[in-house]
């Protein structure tokens, strides 16, 4: 199923209108049941906010990826996309909600989420696309594994700050749109697409100063759907290297970040689930940077890793 350029483009403005609209609603839901974010300790913001805006991002995703029901794209095409993408996706979702409101322990978080990725490198294996770096299948299905639990957990590190990771993930969304639609994977580059337009509706409501955050349940399922789809595409390059690369540069940002934190507090002999402010985005607070360029320069290094991968997947 091939759209065109406007049929993209519609599907963009409807999905990021439904996130901008619904985010509200979410956002007063939460107020109610006082499913807050309190300020204080590691947290940068100076009142209460929200949670729940997870929600306002899974909604329209999920919804719009309800059409293609009604498409005439084959059965097995719309099982790999629902199988493998979108209800491992809610699942997560579900598990990061559960976080927000009981704030679960760190083995069961690593167990719940190891076994979605475990399912999701299965289906990845079945449809003939995941990490192909070695010729034991075991050895691809571990690493693809591995890739979804550290993306996953790699994104939810990155949501610090007001408008971060939504941000983040809007630019990873575009990559993988390009990279798709190049590869001619319009399915999946449709489904960037609403990716990115959840992403700008929600925005609005949380760029600086937030009044509602992702939360786990948000930041879990973006990372989720990042990580899956990145290895999904089927970039055409003959080298191995280079097809493991491309999304490594794609979601760059948030892989540095967490390697460079677990290492650091494994170093202090600190556990790497003990939050801190040790990211990124803290390091440059640091030095002295306002919260806007903390934003903008790490927003423009996305871009730019993100650029290298798509040149590093079309042009090598």
């Amino acid at each position: 199923m091939k759209l065109n350029l406007i049929q993209y483009f519609l599907l963009l403005i409807t999905v990021a209108i439904f996130a901008f609209l619904t985010t509200p609603i979410f956002r007063k839901i939460a107020q109610g049941a006082k499913l807050l974010d309190y300020p204080g300790g590691r947290k940068l913001q100076a009142f209460p906010v929200a949670y729940l805006g997870g929600l306002a991002v899974a909604m329209p995703i999920t919804l719009s990826s309800l059409l293609v029901v009604f498409t005439s794209i084959p059965t097995e095409f719309k099982n790999q996309l629902f199988l493998g993408l979108i209800i491992p996706s809610l699942v997560i979702a579900f598990i990061g909600l559960l976080d927000d409101l009981y704030q679960l322990q760190p083995l069961p978080r690593f167990i719940s989420q190891s076994g979605v990725a475990i399912i999701t490198s299965i289906m990845l294996y079945l449809s003939d696309t995941g990490v192909k770096l070695f010729v034991n299948p075991w050895l691809n299905g571990a690493t693809t594994t591995l890739w979804v639990v550290v993306i996953i957990n790699a994104l939810n590190f990155m949501d610090n700050m007001d408008g971060l990771a939504t941000i983040l993930s809007s630019v990873i969304s575009i990559s993988l749109f390009v990279l798709s639609y190049l590869n001619e994977q319009y399915l999946v580059a449709a489904l960037c697409l609403a990716i990115l337009g959840a992403c700008f509706g929600f925005l609005f409501w949380n760029k600086p100063p937030a009044s509602i955050y992702l939360g786990d349940a948000g930041a879990l399922y973006l990372g989720f759907l990042l990580a899956a789809i990145s290895i999904r595409i089927d970039v055409n390059n003959s080298s191995e290297i280079v097809r493991v690369l491309v999304p490594v540069l794609l979601l760059a940002i948030p892989v540095i970040d967490i390697v460079q934190v677990v290492i650091t507090r494994l170093v202090r002999r600190k556990s790497p689930f003990q939050g801190g402010r040790d990211h990124l985005s803290h390091l440059l607070l640091n030095m002295g940077l306002s919260e806007t360029k903390v934003l903008s320069i790490l927003t423009i290094c996305s871009m730019l890793f993100a650029l290298c991968g798509i040149f590093l997947a079309t042009r090598i």
